[in-house]
């Protein structure tokens, strides 16, 4: 029988790598690894969430340019301001600048409540960090992909639909992708065994966790949003620069006009 032959990237037999332990290159530095498992396996957690990360951030981003581009956005106060700051506007303009300002809350680089400093928070973490924080790391990662996808975009669908804006959500990781990347992790770190589900679409595509691939489909849940899948692509959205707003009898008029299809991310 071979001896096994012990090298700094790990434990190798016959050739043949059977336990890695050494430094692994994931575009941030040098990662230590440990035992069986890595950073890049708790990073593939991340990796394959971020496309549905992005996705929303993209129609939030869209949703907010057009909201800027209008005339009554000159009316509202600049940056991200609080409630009192418009408590004397009439109704109509005090329920734009509201939308507005979530729109610039969720799209912004800094603020605790925006996407991406969320989505980013354990951005600059030292590998051993991340190592002794594993659970911790996953479930944060988790709870992003169920706010962004669940209040945020419940939020999202209000004023786009008080807007008129038409928008169709993105599709989720597949769920043979989800039990595949956590069975691995799993695999890989028994402490955070149960800390990630398999999430998919519900009722009114709300996003909902289950235990596994057949928990998921047995409650009836989705990888691709329903709505999507039956909405007719209008080819009418807001002209965006050159819409026009009037407050007319206390209701806010639209104007729209051909343009482009429905916004997806």
């Amino acid at each position: 029988m071979s001896c096994p032959d012990i090298r700094p990237e790990g434990i190798f037999l016959d050739g043949r790598k059977v336990i890695g332990f050494g430094f692994r290159s994931l575009g941030v530095g040098s990662v230590r690894t440990l035992g069986l498992g890595d950073v890049g396996d708790l990073l593939a957690y991340r990796q394959m969430w971020e496309p549905f990360i992005a996705a929303h951030l993209e129609l939030w981003r869209y949703v907010n340019g057009l909201l800027e581009s209008t005339p009554t956005a000159q009316k509202c106060p600049t940056g991200i301001f609080n409630a009192t700051q418009i408590q004397n506007m009439d109704a109509t303009e005090r329920g734009f600048c509201a939308s507005l300002v979530i729109s610039r809350m969720y799209t912004s680089d800094t603020n605790p409540l925006g996407i991406l400093p969320q989505w980013n928070a354990w951005k600059g973490k030292s590998s051993a960090e991340i190592l002794t924080g594993a659970g911790s790391m996953l479930e944060w990662h988790q709870d992003v992909v169920m706010r962004v996808g669940g209040p945020y975009k419940d939020e999202l669908i209000k004023i786009a639909k008080l807007w008129g804006i038409e928008v169709r959500l993105p599709e989720l990781p597949s769920f043979s992708k989800q039990q595949e990347i956590i069975a691995r992790i799993e695999g890989a770190y028994v402490s955070v065994k149960g800390a990630l589900q398999v999430i998919g679409y519900g009722v009114n595509e709300t996003l909902v966790k289950a235990g596994d691939v057949t928990s998921a489909v047995a409650e009836g849940l989705t990888e691709i949003p329903r709505a999507a899948a039956k909405a007719v692509s209008s080819p009418f959205v807001w002209i965006g620069v050159t819409a026009v707003l009037a407050v007319v009898g206390g209701a806010l008029l639209i104007y729209y006009a051909p343009r482009k299809p429905v916004h997806e991310a």
